[in-house]
């Protein structure tokens, strides 16, 4: 007499060559109400393929003789020990319910960011907020989020801009690597105005009614100004802070910077590429003399985008932008902070000349990839 086999819930019972053979069963203990072992459930198809009666299954193995039964008629049925899927606890939240709750929510700016309360009460809903944030997290996908931060832009802002990126999305790598991108940049420029969420998916991160819309903030510490190109950086210029509003004028920016270190960045640059195009946003004190300035350069060779040729309001089309971020990370890595005005210039220049190449060729040839995220986004934000 041989023992019986143990089989997986993928095997099938050996050829029985008669019905009168015995089999070793090993009783296995188990607690009551516990599910029944897919090893306990072998055992009792054997025994009733040998011709055991259920109600001997049951005394040999210890089960409930129509516990029995139902193992061996799942099995004739669908040739499986395990056992059926449990239908588990009803949902409290229908389809339909869920896709109200969609609808809702990614209505527009303002439904994203009701809070769990306000979405039960507008929807009169009966569940505990509990149960609602874990339907729009499990089964809408939603994730609750803190807003990202973007300049606000008109419907002719976005026309602008979208013109823009078509006007030059075919340029090729090379003539994207004969552009200076200039930028001021100030370290503290904008209070705490605290952390908003907004329900949004995943790929929504950048969408218009998701976003913050920023302000060109009051308040300065210290601001500076830069250029790049593909391989080279400028010298990063302080710029003085004035009495009053503190704030630039264009008289000021003719002769610190335009005059200064970014003729020399731009006739350095000719020089070497043969012609060098010099961009500027549309800020105030980037026009009146500076505009007669610029007419007068072009005398000289001077070609460039600036004020009224540049898009109003795109950060994200300068790659610079990203460059100041990085530099700011550098300082905030610093292991001793600066607490000074002086200190915190001296730590500026100090990390602006540590910059990595390699970041700002990256950040050159990011163009074509900016202007399509734009092209897609109709003019609107981007990632970037």
């Amino acid at each position: 007499m041989g023992s019986a086999p143990i089989l997986s819930s993928d095997s099938q019972p050996p050829q029985l060559q008669s019905a009168s053979h015995h089999a070793t069963i090993v009783c296995l203990p188990m607690s009551r109400g516990a599910e029944l072992p897919e090893t306990l459930r072998s055992q009792i198809v054997i025994l009733r393929r040998i011709g055991q009666s259920f109600g001997q299954i049951s005394d040999v193995l210890s089960v409930n003789s129509e516990t029995a039964r139902k193992v061996y008629l799942r099995w004739e049925s669908s040739n499986t020990y395990s056992s059926a899927p449990r239908p588990g606890r009803p949902k409290i939240l229908k389809e339909r319910d869920i896709r109200h709750i969609t609808k809702h929510i990614t209505t527009d700016r303002n439904t994203r960011r009701e809070t769990l309360g306000e979405i039960v009460n507008v929807l009169n809903l009966e569940v505990s907020q509990k149960t609602l944030l874990r339907t729009i997290t499990n089964d809408i996908g939603l994730g609750h989020r803190i807003e990202r931060r973007k300049p606000h832009l008109s419907l002719k802002q976005k026309e602008a801009r979208l013109q823009f990126a078509k006007k030059y999305i075919h340029w090729s790598s090379e003539e994207w690597r004969r552009v200076a991108w200039t930028d001021e940049m100030s370290m503290q420029t904008d209070a705490n105005q605290g952390q908003k969420w907004v329900w949004r998916y995943p790929e929504e991160e950048y969408l218009e009614d998701c976003c913050r819309a920023t302000v060109i903030p009051g308040f300065r510490k210290v601001k500076v100004w830069g250029a790049m190109r593909y391989g080279r950086l400028s010298k990063l210029i302080v710029i003085p802070e004035n009495k009053g509003d503190g704030k630039m004028n264009a008289e000021e920016y003719c002769d610190i910077i335009m005059d200064g270190e970014m003729f020399d960045f731009w006739i350095q640059g000719s020089e070497e590429l043969g012609a060098l195009l010099m961009m500027e946003d549309g800020a105030a004190y980037h026009q009146g003399c500076a505009t007669v300035r610029r007419k007068e350069l072009e005398k000289d060779g001077w070609i460039g985008w600036g004020p009224g040729t540049w898009p109003s309001n795109s950060p994200d089309l300068n790659p610079i932008e990203n460059l100041w971020h990085v530099l700011c990370s550098n300082i905030r890595k610093r292991k001793t902070q600066p607490r000074t005005k002086e200190e915190l210039i001296e730590a500026l220049q100090e990390e602006w000349k540590k910059l990595n190449m390699e970041v700002v060729n990256k950040l050159c040839d990011s163009m074509p990839r900016r202007l399509q995220a734009v092209i897609d986004a109709r003019g609107g934000t981007t990632k970037y």
